[in-house]
């Protein structure tokens, strides 16, 4: 540090001859010293720095993984030695089962499966079908619905090119035309209602083999209980002949209609050709009568491929809904894990449950010697080595914290490094939670994840976190007792050739100790932390100004 610079202040004075003058003299030194004192002021230059802003909070400490264990086998829990809060290391044996009892279950399961396997393909192949048809449908209408308003066109141009040169042959064959088309008509309104019907009849066909599929497996479940119940046996056989006769009825009802639409169909298309046929039969008219003749076939056939297509793009129903098709995917699932053999079931039995990661008990539903089965929820492992800090931002800070900004969290009297891992986009009403602005507003979610945790942290409590938010390099700085609010705003006092001024200042960035100052001052220029009992326009002298050090000294 540099040593202070002694200021001294030479007062002119005018020589007076007076009795007592060694008292008058001594008088004079002390005011003058007195007056020196009260006029200096310590000033310290303006530099640059760094400027980090702080956000402090409160947060609980959550785990950012967990996993829920399920049961693999129907058996007895032989050992489950731990209880909820418990810390446990990846790979340590958590549950074994008692194998002895397994030998019972899972039995007759494998003709369940092939049967339910079967039904789903036979269902989902028809689906995929009727789900094919529909698209071919709908796209050859689209194509077909341009191509008929073209025709269309054409048609009217043609024909406004013949007015007055229409003969009575040409009307005469009109006439065949428009007859042929009223037929083409009627028998295409019967192919929609054809069509309709078979829509109906593919449905009962479609629930008659759901019924017969239900009854298969209600009867291979039968069997497997025969022991048991030798008439559910017999009953279930009866309702699965039954089933199988509906479906067979309803398949043969399908087939019927469908070779009515058929008949239907080439009905049509044989009116089509003779509508075609017309236009080339005994034309003495001039070209345009030709072209408009052939332009009237080709709509005709056009418009009746439309309708056809349209009709079975919006009559079709074959296709399995989603609902349907996951019912019977579960349903599939379900026997799948019947179907498993012994040993297998045994093997799985064998391996027990073991710790994936280490992690705290939060969850415990199973005791020793309990009977569990498959699927059945036995405890919740919640990481240690995957923790977070769940805080809340309050509206005058939210907007100051990124993703990505380094943190530091304090619990338990342990300080972790922490990383802002996610800040929620939906603001919620309730107490802030940050001791900046501990009020009920809206608040923000954030979620801050600790780099490095280790066992001595606690999932559950609070910890207090400090985020490095807004940050400002190589910027103005002063500190922060140098920085003063008044009414009229923010400001400091500075030295202006030996004159104490009040200059206006902004600030940006500020933290505890210092502040960014984006306006009203430059750097290198004298600023007086402390003016003491000195007013605006006050002549100052000022002490040695402090290094660059001393000033870095006192922002941190």
């Amino acid at each position: 540090m540099k040593k202070k610079k002694i200021w001294k202040i030479v007062i002119p004075a005018v020589a007076v001859v007076i009795i007592g003058g060694v008292v008058i003299v001594n008088n004079a030194a002390k005011t003058g010293q007195q007056l020196l004192e009260a006029m200096t002021v310590e000033v310290m230059r303006v530099e640059t720095g760094d400027v980090t802003e702080i956000v402090e909070t409160n947060g609980t400490v959550v785990s950012g993984q967990q996993k829920v264990i399920f049961s693999p086998v129907n058996a007895n829990v032989e050992m489950a030695d731990f209880q909820v809060g418990d810390l446990v290391k990846a790979g340590d044996k958590l549950v074994t089962f008692d194998l002895k009892d397994l030998e019972e279950q899972n039995q007759k399961a494998e003709l369940t499966v092939l049967a339910n396997e079967l039904g789903y393909q036979d269902s989902v192949a028809k689906s995929n079908e009727a789900q094919s048809r529909q698209a071919d449908a709908r796209n050859q209408a689209a194509n077909l619905q341009a191509q008929v308003d073209a025709k269309t066109q054409e048609v009217q141009d043609l024909t406004n090119a013949l007015a007055g040169e229409a003969s009575a042959q040409a009307a005469a064959k009109q006439q065949e035309a428009e007859t042929i088309n009223a037929q083409i008509t009627e028998l295409q309104q019967q192919l929609e209602a054809a069509v309709k019907e078979l829509e109906e009849a593919q449905k009962a066909a479609d629930q008659a083999a759901n019924a017969q599929q239900k009854a298969q497996v209600n009867f291979e479940a039968a069997a497997a209980a025969a022991e048991n119940d030798p008439e559910a046996l017999e009953k279930a056989k009866k309702e699965l002949n039954q089933a199988n006769k509906d479906f067979t009825n309803a398949k043969n009802a399908c087939d019927k209609i469908q070779e009515t639409a058929d008949s239907l169909q080439e009905q049509i298309e044989a009116l089509q050709a003779s509508l075609s046929a017309i236009g080339t039969e005994d034309v003495t008219d001039s070209d345009l009568q030709q072209r408009l003749q052939n332009a009237q076939a080709e709509l005709a056939e056009l418009k009746g491929n439309l309708e056809s297509q349209k009709a079975i793009a919006e009559s079709e129903s074959g296709a399995l809904s989603s609902a349907a098709r996951e019912q019977m995917r579960t349903n599939n699932n379900l026997a799948e894990l019947e179907s498993k053999s012994l040993e297998e079931l045994i093997e799985e039995g064998r391996k027990g449950i073991t710790a994936d990661f280490n992690g705290v008990i939060s969850d415990k539903q199973v005791m020793e010697g309990a009977l569990v089965s498959q699927g059945m929820q036995l405890f919740t492992l919640q990481s240690i080595d995957d923790v977070n800090v769940e805080v809340t931002l309050s509206k005058n800070v939210f907007d100051k914290v990124k993703e990505g900004q380094v943190a530091e969290i304090t619990l338990a009297g342990q300080t972790y490094q922490g990383t802002v891992k996610k800040i929620s986009r939906i603001a919620s009403t309730g107490a802030a939670g940050s001791n900046q602005a501990a009020v009920s507003s809206a608040s923000v979610m954030a979620t801050v994840q600790i780099n490095h945790p280790d066992d001595n942290i606690f999932l559950g409590v609070d910890a207090k976190v400090k985020i490095q938010a807004a940050e400002a390099k190589n910027v103005i700085i002063l500190p922060t007792e140098a920085v003063n609010i008044g009414k009229d705003g923010t400001f400091c006092w500075v030295n202006e050739d030996g004159v104490m001024k009040k200059r206006s200042i902004t600030t940006g960035v500020t933290s505890d100790e210092c502040a960014e100052i984006t306006q009203g001052i430059d750097e290198g220029e004298q600023v007086i932390p402390d003016p003491g009992m000195h007013e605006e326009g006050d002549p100052i002298t000022v002490s040695e100004e402090q290094s660059e050090e001393e000033i870095k000294t006192q922002v941190e």
